[in-house]
Parts: C-alpha cells; sequence; structure tokens
C-alpha cells in the first residue's frame, strides 16, 4: 500500500472540494475545502493544481481576460491578486458603509480596469476603478440605478454589459458605449426571465423563460434576438466562448435540466440538438474551442465531455471522463500529497465516474504474505481433487446411460 494511504484521511463532507469559478477559457477551474482558506487554481483538461493561494473564506472570484489575474470579494472587500504569485496582491474597500454589499466583479480587457457592481435598498450601483499603480484603485465612474422592486445585477465577464433584473423578473440592460458611460439597450422580445447567463466573451447573453419555455439569446451591443427555441425547465446554463470551426453550428449552449438530470447542447441560432447527456451538472463551462465541456456539481467533483464531433449523424458522440479533483497524472489517481493512489487503465479512464471517497484507511508497513500462494501456473493445485473425480464419475454414468439408451432405440 502506498505511503499516501496509510495514515487515514479524515476528511468527511464538510471539508470536499468546493466551487469558486471557472476561467473564461474554462482551462481553469478554482476550487476550495469548506474548511480552509486554501484556493486551488487546477488545470481542467489534465486535473494538475497550476497554483495555490491563501485567501478568506466566502469569497468569489472573477479571472482577468488573460487569466493570469483573478479578483476576489466578499460583502464589502476586494482582493486582486497575480494567480501564479499571489503574495503580489492589493485590497480595498470601495464602500466604507456597512448597508452597501459587493455584488460582482469583472476585468476590463486591460486587466487595469475592474468594473464593481454593488446593491444597497433597492438601488444597484455601478462603478468603474481604474488602477492608478501597484498599490490602489480610483473610482472613474460611477451610475446609480433605483428601483422601486428589489434587483438582481448580472455583470458581463468582459465588464461591458449589465443586466439589471427586477423582482418581476423583468430586465434592463446598460452596454458601455464610445462616449465611456453605461447607457440602456432595449432588448427584444423581452419574457420574464430565468437563469441568465453571458457568454465568456461577453457579446452574448441568454435566459429561460419560465412564460412560455423558451430559451432567448440576445446580442449585447444592439439587443437583437439572435437565438429562440423552446425546451423544458433549466437549471444551469453555459454558452461556448468563440465560434466553432469543427461543428456545423457556430455557438452551441449547454443546458442543465434537474429532472432527469441531463445535459443537453443546442446550437444557439437554429435550436438544433445536437447531443444529450445523461449526468448532474450545476456549473457548466466549455473548454478552449469548444471541443470539451466542464461540469461540476457538489459531491460529485469535476468531469469533462468530448464534444468534439458532434454531427447530425452522431450527435449521441460525446463520452466524458472525470478528472476527480485530488488530480490524475499519466493514469494515477494522486493523494493529497501528491503520491499515485493507485491506477486506472487507459480502457477504463473514457466514462469514469468516480464518487469522492470519504475515507482511506491503511496501515503504516502494510505487507501481504504470498508464501502459501498459488500463482503462475500453480493455480491448478487449487482444484478440489475428490470433487473432480466426483464430476468425471457422474459425467461417465451419463455417457454410459445414453449409450444403452441409443442402443435400444437402434434394435
Amino acid at each position: 500500500m502506498n505511503q499516501a494511504a496509510n495514515a487515514m484521511d479524515t476528511r468527511d463532507d464538510a471539508d470536499m472540494p468546493q466551487f469558486i469559478g471557472f476561467s473564461h477559457s474554462g482551462k481553469i477551474v478554482a476550487t476550495q475545502l469548506r474548511r480552509s482558506h486554501t484556493m486551488e487554481f487546477l488545470d481542467t483538461t489534465t486535473g494538475k493544481v497550476e497554483a495555490r493561494m491563501d485567501i478568506d473564506d466566502g469569497m468569489e472570484i472573477a479571472f482577468s481576460p488573460d487569466e493570469d489575474q483573478a479578483v476576489f470579494w466578499s460583502r464589502s472587500l476586494i482582493t486582486v491578486c497575480d494567480i501564479k504569485h499571489p503574495d503580489n496582491r492589493v485590497s480595498f474597500n470601495p464602500w466604507p458603509r456597512k448597508d452597501v454589499q459587493i455584488w460582482q466583479v469583472a476585468f476590463r480587457k486591460t486587466c487595469n480596469d475592474l468594473v464593481i457592481c454593488a446593491l444597497y435598498d433597492d438601488t444597484a450601483l455601478l462603478q468603474v476603478w481604474h488602477r492608478q499603480d501597484p498599490a490602489g484603485f480610483e473610482c472613474t465612474y460611477s451610475l446609480t440605478i433605483k428601483s422601486e422592486e428589489s434587483l438582481y445585477p448580472v455583470l458581463a465577464p468582459d465588464g461591458l454589459t449589465v443586466v439589471i433584473v427586477s423582482l418581476l423578473r423583468s430586465a434592463k440592460c446598460y452596454s458601455w458605449n464610445d462616449t465611456a458611460q453605461f447607457c440602456p439597450v432595449d432588448f427584444d422580445d423581452q419574457k420574464y426571465i430565468h437563469w441568465p447567463k453571458y457568454s465568456p466573451d461577453g457579446k452574448l447573453f441568454a435566459c429561460w423563460s419560465c412564460n412560455d419555455s423558451h430559451v432567448r439569446v440576445w446580442d449585447t451591443r444592439t439587443g437583437q434576438l439572435v437565438g429562440k427555441f423552446q425546451t423544458s425547465r433549466v437549471d444551469a446554463m453555459a454558452i461556448s466562448p468563440t465560434l466553432i470551426q469543427h461543428s456545423p453550428g457556430n455557438r452551441f449552449t449547454a443546458l442543465w435540466h434537474r429532472s432527469g438530470s441531463t445535459i443537453r447542447l443546442f446550437d444557439i441560432y437554429t435550436g438544433h440538438l445536437y447531443a444529450q447527456i445523461l449526468g448532474p451538472a450545476y456549473h457548466m463551462a466549455f473548454i478552449q474551442d469548444t471541443t470539451k465541456l466542464a461540469c461540476y456539481f457538489p459531491d460529485f467533483g469535476l468531469r469533462i465531455w468530448d464534444i468534439a464531433d458532434l454531427t447530425d449523424k452522431h450527435w449521441h458522440s460525446a463520452h466524458g471522463y472525470e478528472l476527480m479533483l485530488q488530480g490524475m497524472t499519466d493514469g494515477w489517481v494522486m493523494g493529497r500529497d501528491d503520491e499515485p493512489l493507485f491506477w486506472v487503465p487507459v480502457e477504463h479512464r473514457d466514462n469514469l465516474w468516480v464518487l469522492p471517497p470519504k475515507a482511506v484507511y491503511g496501515i503504516a508497513q502494510a505487507s501481504v504474505d504470498l508464501s502459501y500462494s498459488r500463482l503462475g501456473r500453480k493455480w491448478t493445485e487449487c482444484i478440489d481433487k475428490e470433487w473432480l473425480r466426483e464430476v468425471e464419475r457422474k459425467g461417465k454414468e451419463v455417457g454410459e446411460l445414453l449409450e444403452t439408451k441409443v442402443r435400444l432405440v437402434l434394435s
């Protein structure tokens, strides 16, 4: 038994890795142990830990466009840091008032500007903060959006668009224009907003409406409706990051339906169904050039689906494999000390589904006595010879009986 398993892993469900967020490209997933302040950044295609850093508990995350930086925020504190060099960080509190809650944060393309969306009472506060020097940020723009209803802002990953959803699920979109301010943009055919989602590049905004069970997709710059199709209730959504060159469609949307625990891949513009995958996926992200789909679900871990060959004739060709959050290197499932626990044969890695272990037990310097084992050709010595003679005797009696009956029939 490997030394990594010699001591009992006492982690329980409360200490399992929890999902924090995917990067824009889906190549990185941030996770954090519920009882620890250590956050890990994993490569979704290899399962390897690329970086670790200590961060306060209960924070949310957004990635810079180049995915070299991350911004964390809690109710009132914002921290910007370098992923590869976590000690290189700066923190600030944009609103010392206790009644203001930071809701969402996003980087601009230059990575020197942060768009911050906050809430207080029935008011949404939208601001742009510019990094003047490595030590601090300064507010350069502010917009206050008041309402008589509770508000739910949804900020685009690129910080150029924000959709303000009211209590009645009506929505108002504000887009950053050439005059360096956020201005209203009307969405065509707007309905009740449910499960709103941006594409990673911020150019598309989609939602499912319980009024008519349709998915709608808009161009965030113009408000034009670019896609609309009907489907059952949607409980999670992801939109492909870029135009797809290898498939018949231009963009995909992945929809997870809690009823039936099914993931469906649709063409955004035509509503054509290309794939249907069985499995849970509370968080989803397309990876790289949309050849893979990363799915995360609490207590089930991270699962990757290969969707490179989606065509009309092979819509069911998606297959998946799981990269356990402990990591897998060259087929070896790794322990917490980065030591191999066990090896998974190549033929069993596709469609691998492993539930997170509750505990691993072991004994120091464990050994197995093989001196009385019958290995190789010696396994035949394990056969009960008396039982074998009995089988041969009965077989001989049956043969003689059949031979007698045949002679009687012929005579």
